[in-house]
C-alpha cells in the first residue's frame, strides 16, 4: 500500500506544480487564446465552443488515458497521474476568476511559458507523474520506441496547436503557442540542468591511485574509476582516475588532488547528464511498474 500511496513530498510537489500551471494558464494563456499544447490547450479550444469548463474537458479526455496507463504503467503511476489531472483541472477552474494580465500575446506567451516551465520542473523534481500530453507520450513510447519521449510530447502539442489554429482561424495565435512551448522547454531544461549539474574530473597522475581514490571516497563519498594508459610523450604508463562530483564538491575535490597528487594533470569537464549509481537515471521506454518491480526485487536480495 505504501508503494501505491507515495511520499508526502510527492503530493506537495504535485499540488505546487499544478497550481503554477493553473496560474500561468489563467493569467496569460486563457485570455489570449494561446493553446500551448497539452489537454489544457484542447480544453481551451473546446470551452470556446461548448458550455463546459477547461477542467471538465481535461478530466473527460484523460479517462481513457488513465485506463491505458493502469494497464501499462501500474497503479502507483496511474494514481499519481490521476491526482495530477484532478489538481490541474480543479485549480484551473477555481482560479478562472483571475484577470488576463496582458493583451500583448508575445509577452503572454513568454510569461505563461516561463511559469509552465517552472511548474514542469517542480513535477520532475518531485518525481511526480505528469498528465495530459506528457502522460500520453509516456504511454506511446512504450509501444513505439523508435521515437523519444520528447518527440511524442511534441507531436501531441503540435496537434493541439494546429487544432487551435483551425478552430480560431488564427495563425498568429498558433505562432504564439509555439513560442510558449519553446519557452516551456527552455525554462524546464534550464531548471533541471541548473539544479542537477555534475562535473567530471579526469586526474592523470603517477601518485598512488588507491590513496587518492580512498581520500575522495572518505571526504566526498564518491567512488572513482581507474583507467590505465600510456603517455605518448615519454611512453610511460600513467594512471587516470575518473570521478564525477556535484558542483559544491568541486573545490573540495581540487583540494584533495593538491594534497595527494600535486603534480597531477587534471581535466575538469561539465556534465549535462549523469545516469547510474549515485546519479539516478530513468529509461522512459520501460513501463514504470517494471522498474519498480526490479527495484523491489533488488531490495529484497539485499
Amino acid at each position: 500500500m505504501k508503494k501505491i500511496i507515495g511520499k508526502p513530498s510527492e503530493y506537495l510537489h504535485l499540488l505546487l506544480g499544478n497550481l503554477l500551471y493553473a496560474i500561468g494558464f489563467n493569467l496569460f494563456l486563457n485570455g489570449n487564446n494561446i493553446a500551448a499544447g497539452g489537454f489544457g490547450g484542447i480544453g481551451l479550444v473546446v470551452s470556446r465552443f461548448l458550455p463546459v469548463s477547461v477542467g471538465t474537458v481535461v478530466v473527460v479526455l484523460s479517462i481513457p488515458i488513465f485506463l491505458w496507463s493502469y494497464k501499462v504503467q501500474g497503479a502507483k503511476y496511474t494514481i499519481s497521474a490521476f491526482l495530477s489531472t484532478l489538481a490541474f483541472s480543479g485549480f484551473t477552474d477555481f482560479l478562472s476568476f483571475l484577470p488576463n494580465v496582458t493583451d500583448n500575446k508575445l509577452l503572454a506567451a513568454l510569461c505563461g511559458g516561463a511559469i509552465y516551465g517552472l511548474a514542469a520542473f517542480i513535477l520532475v523534481r518531485g518525481r511526480v507523474s505528469g498528465s495530459g500530453s506528457d502522460l500520453l507520450g509516456r504511454l506511446l513510447i512504450t509501444k513505439f520506441r523508435v521515437l523519444s519521449l520528447g518527440t511524442f510530447v511534441m507531436l501531441v502539442d503540435i496537434f493541439v496547436v494546429l487544432t487551435s489554429v483551425i478552430a480560431f482561424h488564427d495563425l498568429e495565435g498558433g505562432i504564439y503557442a509555439g513560442v510558449t512551448i519553446v519557452t516551456i522547454s527552455f525554462v524546464t531544461d534550464a531548471c533541471i540542468n541548473g539544479g542537477n549539474r555534475a562535473y567530471m574530473f579526469e586526474v592523470i597522475t603517477n601518485a598512488d591511485p588507491d590513496e587518492l581514490a580512498n581520500r575522495i571516497f572518505e571526504k566526498l563519498d564518491r567512488s572513482s574509476t581507474l583507467l590505465r594508459g600510456i603517455g605518448m610523450y615519454k611512453h610511460e604508463e600513467r594512471n587516470m582516475l575518473m570521478v564525477v562530483v556535484s558542483p559544491r564538491q568541486v573545490y573540495e575535490m581540487k583540494d584533495i588532488i593538491k594534497e595527494v597528487a600535486p603534480d597531477a594533470f587534471v581535466v575538469l569537464v561539465s556534465a549535462s547528464e549523469i545516469m547510474g549509481e549515485g546519479f539516478r537515471g530513468l529509461d522512459v521506454t520501460v513501463p514504470i511498474k517494471e522498474i519498480e518491480a526490479k527495484e523491489e526485487e533488488s531490495a529484497l536480495k539485499k
